[in-house]
């Protein structure tokens, strides 16, 4: 009688179809025989083989569902072993399905696994076979026995473990448990430990037939501390690709990840715990051939030289120098008989490096390149990429340092651009987020900046020779120094010390500092930010930590200028404050020049913060309101002086002309009736010249005094541009004032107010300005006079 549990079948196939031995149930009293037989979940069965030796013709499958779409699995993988039938050739089926965001880990503690041929056998006649899906094909991970150096592999999409169990074996644990894990985002991880003076061998998937198309298989493993491993290709079998290609990487502990074709294996003894992946490409639809590798890695003790061969035969200006980290007498790197506890190496040269005795995790390398031109006929240093060759980053030492040194000619510049991206300034105290950081170092060692990625600095140009220093934030994991760093260019010579240019993203501050911060500037140089903002927005350019120079000679000026000016909008030097901030509606630059200051004590140091934020358009409405305003102030006061002009006009008294003899006319005729000659218009019977003249004339002791229009520097407060001074007046006097016109006329002439004191100008020497009106009004007077002496001749 057998009870069977939810999400489990039992199968009973016969393997000797042609025997007479059958399986037999009963049902409801009547009993029927069959060759196969496949037991659901339901009510209990009773059955019997009607043989006497059934475990030599039926073999036994029992498969259960396990769903593991959540973050844990509903049942327990031990469940399955109460269906035992023992002496029976049998195979016991996890199916196990996870969501597509998840993974699943299949950890085998203990003993673990070792991986064997399909074709093989395991000793203790216990198998596991992994299978899961690939675009809806199955694929085999691979097969194992108990006892070996696997730990755990990690699987994606639905899996189906298989344990056959063969003859008379118990099996009381299934020899693995289940966990869920996040999407590993590739076909599998195997995790493996190695033990010391084993080799182990290893499989692709799908072992001897073809890796699925496109996909990646990862392999981890864990070597033991004073070991190395070391990797070999047994067999391996390449497809016809269409695109991508067929690779195996490496990634090593204080390397970064190292791509290799299928046909160069790793030579280098490996220390340290490191990964190997087999990536397949996208294989021709048609005849697409296969890919499958096997392998095999050993371990062996550091007390035997591990072997490097290190080739510098392309390599020009370089220097490489292998040393210790932490100090151990015993630990020895020759070249030849020639053992040392450091070791220097030059470019052009093959050399054949031993390693005795050395935990490889504890030496390090420092690499030094030179690159530049003495003059620029011979100079093709543009655009350079600054790498590390590939030959250095696939030694297993962690990398201390790259220094690249670039020389100039004498009249010439440096441009570095950043490869990717852009750079971010480093303060004192701030740490860069990603692996590797820059410094900038002058030729007296003295620190230009520190920089890393992720900022907002485009390029740097540089007056003077340069070395750009590849630092490791840690532990000196190169896995981004593969790499370029920066390209450089040398180019023709700029005006200041130092240019930067800047982009900076909305809403983000970028902090930018001095050169040599935070020791200050050296003397007599200069540096200009150039900073280019986005449409639309403006920037707030806040001062921080600035300390002022204590000059010697000349003066420390930092000046501000946008693009589209023609000159700085706003200059400060070194005896005037700071403000706290400046808001600039246009992209601008940033100069500061420092002066030939003495001592160490009083430096230039400027720090400032760039906020971009849409542009504010306040200040366009505040000046079109007082544009309005002035606009309607300039209308009132002009109907006001029309008034008065014609209120002035009616108050004169006006002048009586006699004519005794003379002929009427009347309104709406063209003309005098009569001719002048003929009219007597033109005869004065009464003229009173003061009435006439009397405003024009001044008297010599009168206390008012015509006003004189002085120029008074700006003293409030300025706008987007600074106020530029009012055109200057030509203070002479007017051509008009003591004309040979105006002297014949005996009725008035300017002689007697020409004799008199004229006020003094701005210092400009004795020259009256006139007021307003002041002079329209003579040009009146004096159209008077020539009227009235045309009038006087006719």
């Amino acid at each position: 009688m057998m009870t069977i549990q939810g999400n489990t079948t039992v199968a009973i196939a016969s393997t000797s179809p042609s025997s007479k031995c059958a399986i037999c149930i009963t049902t409801n009293g009547k009993q029927a025989c069959t060759a196969n037989i496949t037991l659901t979940p339901g009510p209990n069965r009773t059955f019997e083989f009607n043989c006497t030796q059934p475990q030599d013709f039926f073999n036994i499958e029992i498969v259960r569902s396990i769903n593991c779409s959540s973050n844990s699995c509903a049942s327990d993988v031990t469940e399955l072993l109460s269906l035992d039938f023992p002496n029976f050739n049998r195979t016991l089926v996890w199916m196990i399905k996870v969501s597509p965001q998840r993974s699943l880990v299949l950890n085998f503690p203990g003993t673990g696994i070792s991986q064997i041929n399909p074709l093989e056998n395991c000793k203790d006649q216990m198998t596991y076979t992994i299978l899961t899906k690939t675009n809806y094909n199955p694929t085999s991970i691979g097969t194992f026995c108990r006892q070996g150096a696997i730990s755990k592999i990690n699987v994606m999409n639905e899996t189906k473990l298989y344990l056959r169990i063969l003859g008379k074996e118990k099996v009381n644990q299934p020899g693995f448990t289940i966990e869920i894990t996040k999407s590993i985002k590739r076909l599998g991880i195997v995790e493996v430990v190695l033990s010391p003076g084993l080799t182990y061998e290893f499989l692709s998937p799908n072992y001897p037939q073809s890796f699925p198309d496109d996909d990646l298989m990862s392999w981890n493993f864990g070597v033991p501390q004073k070991h190395n491993a070391t990797i070999q290709f047994l067999n391996y079998s390449q497809p016809e690709c269409e695109k991508k290609s067929v690779a195996v990487e490496y990634g090593l502990t204080y390397t970064p990840t190292i791509s290799k074709p299928l046909t160069e294996v790793w030579q280098n003894p490996i220390s340290g715990n490191f990964n190997m992946s087999l990536r397949n490409c996208e294989m021709t639809p048609n005849d697409p051939g296969i890919l499958n590798l096997q392998f095999q890695v050993q371990v062996s003790n550091t007390s035997l030289p591990a072997r490097y061969t290190i080739d510098l035969q392309k390599e020009y200006g370089m220097h490489l120098k292998i040393k210790q980290k932490k100090v151990n007498r015993d630990c020895q790197i020759c070249i030849s008989t020639d053992c040392q506890s450091e070791i220097t190496l030059q470019s052009g040269n093959i050399t054949d490096l031993l390693i005795r005795d050395c935990n490889i995790e504890h030496l390090g390398m420092e690499i030094n390149k030179v690159i530049g031109c003495d003059d620029f006929q011979n100079c093709n240093v543009i655009n350079m990429p600054l790498t590390i060759p590939t030959v250095l980053a696939n030694l297993p030492f962690s990398l201390e340092s790259f220094t690249w040194q670039v020389l100039a000619p004498d009249n010439g510049a440096i441009e570095l651009v950043p490869s990717k991206g852009k750079l971010q300034q480093l303060l004192p105290g701030q740490k860069c987020s990603g692996t590797f950081y820059y410094k900038l170092v002058k030729a007296d060692q003295s620190v230009m900046g520190t920089f890393c990625s992720q900022g907002s600095i485009e390029k740097v140009q540089i007056h003077s020779n340069i070395s750009v220093v590849l630092l490791p934030v840690e532990k000196g994991n190169a896995s981004e120094a593969m790499d370029p760093t920066f390209n450089v260019s040398i180019g023709n010579e700029i005006a200041e010390s130092y240019i930067f240019t800047v982009s900076p993203d909305k809403e983000l501050p970028v902090y930018l500092v001095s050169p040599h911060w935070p020791a200050g500037m050296p003397s007599l140089a200069s540096v200009s930010w150039n900073i280019s903002l986005p449409p639309k927005t403006q920037a707030e350019l806040q001062f921080f930590n600035t300390t002022r120079p204590e000059c010697v000679k000349g003066h420390a000026v930092i000046g501000i200028m946008g693009h589209n000016s023609k000159e700085e909008e706003l200059s400060f030097r070194e005896d005037v404050a700071l403000p706290g901030s400046v808001t600039m509606l246009q992209s601008f630059w940033l100069n500061i020049t420092n002066c030939e200051s003495l001592g160490r004590r009083h430096v230039l140091k400027v720090g400032n913060a760039i906020i971009v934020k849409s542009q504010d358009n306040t200040k366009k409405i505040i000046f079109g309101v007082v544009c309005a305003a002035l606009a309607v102030v300039a209308i009132i006061t002009t109907a006001c002086c029309v008034s008065k002009r014609r209120l002035k006009k009616r108050r004169e008294p006006k002048v009586s002309i006699y004519n005794p003899g003379g002929n009427m006319f009347y309104p709406g005729q063209g003309k005098f009736p009569k001719g002048r000659k003929d009219n007597e218009s033109h005869i004065y019977a009464d003229i009173d010249e003061t009435m006439i003249y009397g405003h024009l004339l001044r008297d010599t002791d009168s206390s008012i005094t015509p006003e004189v229009d002085v120029y008074r520097p700006f003293v409030g407060p300025g706008g987007d541009m600074p106020p530029t001074p009012p055109p200057v007046v030509t203070r002479g006097l007017p051509t008009h004032i003591g004309s040979s016109k105006m002297i014949d006329n005996e009725l008035y002439t300017f002689n007697q107010h020409k004799q008199k004191s004229i006020p003094q100008g701005n210092g400009d020497g004795p020259a009256q300005i006139l007021t307003e009106g002041e002079g329209d009004e003579s040009l009146e007077v004096e159209n008077d006079c020539e009227n009235e002496k045309e009038e006087s001749k006719l």
